[in-house]
């Protein structure tokens, strides 16, 4: 069965489904999207991403062209129309075809189903090595369809052996990787960066979670000197849920291995996500 694609309106076959080459996606990489997953045919945290995607629509002035109700409804299409199961859904808004090649027009809303592969347990239980790297995103909180740095450094970092970049603005704090968010655990409190990036919804169920396990929380900015000398680190997003960071630029996190409070979050995970849904 071919994948089934939502485009203004429309169910389409994958292949049937195009944008005309003057859409300032196209020409100028502006546009908006989000991604969230889904299993057994459920969304999972529906209502937090819709939050966000119309909040990064507005941000950057783009006229949502359906209802949050209607954003709901082609939700469970794509699902019921790809298969159910487990997967994953992204949402595009783009900037629309401009005559000029410069102003936005009228948006394209594009809505895509993807099957879902995570990662394999051996990955959460050797932890993630990661690479610091200087570069601040435009607009952070805006969850825009511009990942030029992150795929342009991808040859740097396979070079290097690191699965992951933690980016590091020009005070040498860390705010976050190019699709994750990012924890560190010192004296058993989970500290994340709270501004100037994008706010993560697996970030915002994981502090709920902490919270619920009684780990204490801080959010506040996090410094390189912070994340080398920390007990522990996470790198958390949709595709991974809570990830451990064993290594960064080549020197261990704590012991080397997944800690005790990023263990616990983990073990917790799946039944919180569970729960929630319900």
């Amino acid at each position: 069965m071919l994948p089934i694609v939502y485009l203004n309106g429309q169910y389409l076959p994958k292949e049937k489904a195009a944008l005309n080459v003057a859409d300032l996606a196209i020409l100028r990489g502006f546009g908006i999207f989000d991604y969230f997953r889904y299993a057994d045919g459920q969304p999972r945290f529906i209502e937090d991403h819709l939050d966000r995607f119309l909040r990064s629509a507005k941000l950057l002035a783009l006229d949502m062209p359906v209802s949050r109700e209607d954003l709901r409804k082609t939700v469970r299409q794509l699902i019921q129309r790809n298969g159910g199961g487990d997967g994953g859904i992204r949402f595009v808004l783009t900037g629309g075809y401009a005559p000029d090649g410069y102003t936005p027009t009228n948006p394209n809303l594009v809505g895509m189903a993807y099957p879902f592969k995570g990662h394999s347990a051996e990955e959460y239980e050797r932890g993630m090595k990661v690479h610091l790297h200087h570069y601040e995103r435009q607009f952070p909180e805006v969850k825009s369809i511009d990942y030029l740095e992150g795929i342009r450094i991808q040859p740097m970092l396979k070079a290097k052996g690191a699965d992951y970049a933690l980016y590091v603005d020009r005070d040498a704090n860390v705010r976050e990787s190019d699709r994750s968010n990012f924890m560190i655990v010192k004296d058993g409190t989970l500290i994340t960066p709270g501004e100037n990036i994008l706010r993560g919804i697996t970030r915002l169920h994981l502090l709920k979670l902490a919270g619920q396990l009684g780990i204490p929380v801080e959010e506040r900015v996090v410094s390189v000197a912070e994340l080398k000398a920390a007990d522990e680190a996470i790198i958390c997003s949709s595709m991974k849920g809570a990830m451990p960071i064993t290594f960064v630029d080549g020197q261990t996190v704590g012991a080397g291995r997944p800690g005790g409070v990023t263990q616990k979050i983990m073990s917790a995970w799946p039944e919180y996500i569970r729960t929630a849904n319900i």
